[in-house]
């Protein structure tokens, strides 16, 4: 996590937390019960346990809408996951309900809760105004705009340079592709920051472009739910000794729901394509291709964060699909590495040659063509780079 990322989280926790009041009511159900122990049966007392135990349900069921799976992942790295967890309501009422009749048992967990929760958000503002006294701030949004990150693993180009060099490469060919099939002119991605931890290549890029991206990827990870379920039977019957035509039945499934997607994936992003049906054509198998690529590389590890800064006008053009990649980025899941990866292999994510596997419902035969062209001796290849 580079300073500048970790100036973001802290200053995220910071604000999220003064935003739902979280400690406040956390403290004001500390409070009630205190004053319970000592007067039971005083129903202001009571009433304002209630009050408390209301208000503090709904900031926490705030939190499930305010943070996103990765900045989650960071705050559990932080050792605050338990602080910011949308059950953390839940747990309360459950010991306050449990223990109706001995307050001071629930006074007791709710003071040890509120006191370890005061002490990491007092950890976490010291540590922001460290690094703003040491010039260190996050990169903010404006108002408008977009951008998105790629989370390359180390296990992707074994830590050498020239293949780390081809995904980034690759990145570029992405970013594109997409925004001539959107827009009929290839952009440009800017360079906003690079970290070399785990290596994130932050970019902007226009607001269709990140949008069409996050709309991909997102279609991918709700189909590797299904990819999972088929995975995890199949396994079951291998197990059983029932693998044959059974198992490459599912393996065949697994293959074609992937190229569904990649089909429909390319379909959506060349809709509007304003430019001639003959480069039409060649974007959807430049798009086919890198779409295959980026979704061999989420399976290997690769994650891809949106942000987006959405504006109070509702009529720009821009704003729905901004609120849609703030409402993506909150919801996008990415799976564990797989142990078996099936759509790229080592080579061809370090190449970045990727191979059209052919699969029909019949059989289980594979059909393997290179997808670079044949390029005759007096035709000269276009360049698309």
């Amino acid at each position: 996590m580079t300073s500048q990322k970790l100036y973001g989280i802290l200053t995220f926790l910071d604000t999220l937390d003064t935003k739902l009041n979280l400690q406040k009511s956390l403290e004001s159900i500390q409070n009630a019960l205190n004053s319970l122990v000592n007067q039971p049966a005083a129903t202001q007392y009571q009433s304002a346990l209630a009050s408390a135990l209301s208000a503090f349900e709904t900031a926490a069921g705030q939190l499930y809408d305010s943070i996103t799976p990765s900045q989650f992942t960071e705050i559990e790295d932080m050792g605050g996951a338990e602080f910011f967890d949308p059950a953390i309501a839940d747990r309360v009422k459950t010991s306050v309900q449990t223990n109706a009749m001995t307050p001071s048992v629930a006074r007791d967990f709710v003071q040890d809760l509120a006191t370890k929760r005061a002490e990491f958000l007092a950890t976490v503002r010291a540590a922001r105004q460290s690094l703003e006294k040491l010039g260190i701030k996050g990169s903010a949004l404006q108002p408008g705009s977009a951008d998105l990150a790629f989370l390359i693993p180390r296990n992707i180009f074994d830590n050498q340079l020239a293949a780390f060099a081809k995904e980034l490469t690759f990145i570029s060919r992405l970013m594109q592709d997409i925004s001539e099939a959107l827009t009929g002119k290839p952009e440009q991605a800017e360079l906003e920051q690079l970290s070399s931890s785990t290596p994130a290549v932050a970019l902007a890029a226009s607001v269709s472009v990140i949008g069409a991206i996050a709309i991909v990827v997102n279609k991918f990870l709700e189909a590797w739910e299904k990819i999972e379920k088929i995975r995890k039977l199949r396994a079951e019957l291998a197990e059983i000794g029932m693998d044959g035509v059974a198992t490459d039945q599912l393996t065949e499934r697994i293959t074609t729901t992937i190229d569904e997607v990649v089909e429909e994936a390319t379909e959506l992003v060349l809709l509007k394509y304003p430019g001639s049906p003959a480069r039409k054509n060649e974007l959807a198998n430049a798009v086919r291709q890198d779409t295959h690529r980026l979704f061999g590389q989420i399976e290997r590890g690769l994650t891809v964060e949106f942000r987006a800064a959405p504006t109070k006008d509702t009529s720009t053009e821009d704003h729905k699909v901004l609120a849609d990649i703030a409402n993506l980025s909150r919801v996008i899941q990415f799976p564990e590495i797989a142990k078996e990866p099936m759509l790229l292999a080592s080579g061809e994510i370090l190449e970045g040659d990727i191979q059209t596997v052919k699969h029909t419902k019949k059989t289980t035969t594979h059909k393997t063509t290179a997808s670079k062209k044949t390029v005759d001796k007096d035709e000269k290849p276009q360049n698309k780079e």
